[in-house]
């Protein structure tokens, strides 16, 4: 469902993706299609709302369901459309006026798009709605930089790969009054860790169940089951809220090539012996790329292109959806395990830190990791007696001969460490952009510099022991869970007409998490990694914890070697594919040789085409190019 707004003196856009006008005065236009949904509110203004809202917060921090929409904020307007839980954008127009106020939910999970144009401005919910669609533009090199170099291959929150097209940020809104937009700033306001006890262990669980159950349906509930902690609790809480009939789950089982046959055995095991526990139905659909991708990529297209998404995670959650759509029965609920990683873990939960035998020594390399972005290190770099941290040592000595920064003054050093987290393909601190090829000296420059004052400033500034977990989360909402490796969830289900669930971006979950301290699981503490979800799932919620030993998921957790990129790029269908869009070399119509090394780019292009198998930091670089190329771009291509 799509909202457009036009501002001004700007030409009545053509009707693109089935808008219809809803509102027509002197300097302003408000288009949506048939799925938004009209609330009229108090003083005879007006409400449209795109996507889906669960909730409604109230001062106290309460939160009650939304079940009959437009009565409920009717009744109780005036609404902050920010106070409101879920995944939506809201326009609320005085037609007295023609004042009008455009946000999005209070974590940007849809975005706004907003373009200049003859005097005027258009705002809406994809790219295709706007000017850019039909003319492009010219493009922001630190947008694609970052698209290139950081794991989401996505420009950050507040920008496009357009110069002259930005989305609204993280509590960002849009005020438009008398023909004129003016963006208005959130305002953030970080929480200091708490000292935790039984007491919250308890609170946290029942923040979970609360999360699950609003954005849960009687009439039907699916899970995308990975096998993994975060999917199989969800699975466990709606059991445990609506039974077994009301659940359903569906995973797919990835044939990336011939030589690797199913790499997610491991995954597709336990997911079946977990729903074999909870009496729930498994479906098992396909992801053979080793046959079939391509034409894949070619449907998606359109709706990629139109977010700028980048992905191959997105055509798993295509697939996904659209099994889901063609198996429902009614109006049900889908649900994904997203956001936990980085919400418990600041997304050290994958047993990937250090390769070894022992899963649970693999555990705790994760929280290793995790430890280092922590506030105890925070407070050994600020006075810094960093370097002798036996754990930097170790996870730093496993790099080779890879380059470190020097650590800056001390009011330097808080920012130094969030751009190790935010701004670097590798997460250690101080890992240096030296290390990346993709740019040259002066893009590198550029990019940290223009990067670290729009997104970093105030958090390197302000961030202290006490706040840090809160600025992470905060965030994350500009960076990675804004990525295409997790936007795609909402937006491939809503093109079937489903609702998808992330119940971990719950805002009163987040909160909690804000100010979970180091000693749950994100330190040297011997508690394990997502502490207070697995204890949920002990002490409150049925789950079988005998079942999540073994293999996490893919073939590199028995087999260090294997790579998800390498067998796209060699063993895939989508080989040839990469190939023949690289051949023409595309990607210097948009990638300026100021920003890019675009002759280490050609050099690593001609390689691939000449059949020659690399790994490494330079398979990473080659893969972020043949997917950003796959979803190409307006204007040339």
């Amino acid at each position: 469902m799509h909202i457009r707004v036009t501002i001004g003196r700007s030409p009545r856009p053509n009707p693109t993706l089935g808008v219809r006008v809803l509102f027509e005065g002197r300097g302003l236009l408000i288009e949506g299609t048939d799925r938004v949904r009209e609330v009229s509110l108090r003083g005879g203004r007006r409400l449209w709302l795109a996507g889906n809202p669960v909730g409604l917060l109230a001062g106290s921090g309460t939160m009650s369901e939304l079940v009959a929409l437009p009565q409920e904020l009717a009744d109780a307007s005036p609404v902050n459309l920010q106070d409101l839980e879920g995944r939506y954008v809201g326009v609320v127009i005085d037609p007295s006026d023609e004042s009008c106020w455009v946000a999005a939910d209070r974590f940007g999970q849809m975005d706004v798009y907003y373009q200049a144009v003859d005097g005027g401005s258009v705002l809406g919910t994809e790219l295709r709605l706007l000017p850019v669609a039909a003319t492009g533009a010219p493009f922001d090199q630190v947008a694609l930089a970052h698209t290139l170099c950081v794991y989401g291959h996505r420009p950050a929150k507040q920008q496009t790969p357009y110069a002259g097209v930005k989305r609204l940020g993280v509590g960002e809104s849009v005020s438009i009054k008398g023909g004129r937009l003016q963006v208005q700033s959130g305002s953030f306001r970080p929480i200091e860790t708490a000292a935790y006890g039984e007491r919250e262990l308890h609170e946290y669980a029942d923040l979970l169940l609360q999360a699950v159950r609003i954005r849960g349906s009687r009439h039907g509930n699916v899970v995308y089951l990975s096998s993994g902690w975060d999917s199989t609790s969800l699975l466990a809480c709606l059991v445990h809220l609506y039974g077994a009939r009301k659940v359903r789950a569906v995973i797919g089982r990835m044939k990336y090539s011939e030589r690797s046959g199913v790499i997610n055995q491991f995954e597709i095991d336990r997911a079946k012996a977990v729903a074999e526990f909870f009496g729930v139905h498994l479906d098992i659909i396909e992801f053979d790329y080793w046959r079939r991708g391509p034409e894949l990529v070619e449907e998606l297209s359109p709706l990629f292109r139109g977010h700028h998404i980048a992905t191959l995670t997105g055509l798993n959650h295509s697939l996904l959806a659209n099994h889901v759509a063609e198996t429902t029965e009614g109006d049900e609920s889908l649900f994904a395990g997203e956001i936990s990683d980085g919400a418990h873990n600041l997304g050290f939960s994958q047993f990937v830190t250090i390769f070894h035998p022992s899963l649970e020594f693999r555990e705790y390399s994760d929280k290793m990791a995790s430890y280092l972005f922590g506030p105890t290190f925070l407070q050994l770099l600020q006075h810094g007696r960093f370097a002798d941290d036996p754990i930097y040592q170790l996870l730093r000595s496993r790099v080779g001969s890879a380059v470190f920064d020097e650590v800056g003054g001390e009011e330097e050093r808080t920012r130094q460490m969030l751009a190790s987290f935010f701004l670097r393909p590798n997460r250690l601190p101080l890992w240096s952009l030296r290390n990346t090829r993709v740019l040259t000296h002066n893009g590198r420059d550029t990019y940290s510099a223009s990067m670290e004052q729009q997104y970093l400033e105030r958090a390197g500034r302000d961030a202290t022991p006490k706040t840090l977990y809160s600025w992470y989360l905060h965030l994350y909402n500009s960076f990675h869970w804004q990525g295409s490796t997790v936007v795609t969830l909402g937006l491939t289900a809503e093109a079937k007409g489903l609702r998808a669930a992330l119940p971990f971006w719950d805002s009163r979950l987040q909160e909690f998490l804000s100010a979970m301290p180091e000693s749950w699981g994100r330190g040297l503490d011997l508690n394990p990694t997502k502490y207070p979800l697995k204890w949920a799932l002990t002490h409150r919620i049925r789950f079988p914890m005998h079942l999540q030993v073994g293999p996490h998921s893919y073939l590199y957790d028995v087999d260090p070697s294997f790579s998800h990129g390498a067998e796209i790029l060699y063993g895939s269908a989508f080989a040839s594919y990469y190939r023949d869009l690289l051949r023409h070399r595309a990607y210097r119509d948009v990638l300026s040789e100021d920003t890019f090394d675009l002759g280490y780019l050609d050099g690593v292009v001609q390689r691939y085409l000449d059949g020659v198998e690399v790994r490494g930091s330079e398979m990473n670089d080659l893969l972020s190019l043949c997917i950003l190329t796959a979803t190409g771009w307006y204007g040339v291509r």
